[in-house]
């Protein structure tokens, strides 16, 4: 069980630091990569899953609670990390920083919430899926 969680939150930390990059390299170089960066490491964490599953539950015969404890484990961390940086974000104590001045930048630090709803939700979604898929699978099998 420990494993799991430590896994979740290497894997969130890892994520959220490729979003402060993405959006430090916005900031610095003006390039608009983050919207990629938005939907493109939560899918990513889904092909991991995916690849690495058998070594996550130590190939053993994935049970309802292991999927739970990953799931919990998944959805506290971005929740904890979501909420402190959405925290920082909104009183504009940035990790990055940003460009100001202009009405453009009234919307400064999205990016950091619409990561924050899909690094949560698109994994969670995507491993209870996988899962549910596998399990009829076996079931139609016997």
């Amino acid at each position: 069980m420990k494993k799991k969680i430590l896994l979740c939150l290497i894997a969130q930390l890892i994520c959220w630091s490729i979003m402060t990059l993405s959006d430090y390299i916005e900031e610095t170089y003006n390039d608009s990569y983050n919207l990629v960066v938005v939907f493109a490491v939560p899918l990513i964490c889904v092909i991991l899953y995916i690849i690495f599953r058998k070594w996550i539950y130590d190939n053993q015969i994935v049970r309802l609670k292991d999927v739970a404890i990953i799931c919990a484990a998944w959805m506290i961390c971005g929740l904890i990390l979501g909420f402190l940086i959405g925290a920082l974000v909104m009183n504009e104590m940035w990790i990055v920083p940003q460009a100001t001045g202009g009405w453009e930048h009234l919307l400064n630090g999205i990016e950091y919430m619409m990561f924050a709803v899909t690094l949560m939700g698109i994994p969670f979604v995507a491993v209870v899926l996988i899962e549910s898929v596998i399990g009829i699978v076996k079931l139609l099998r016997k």
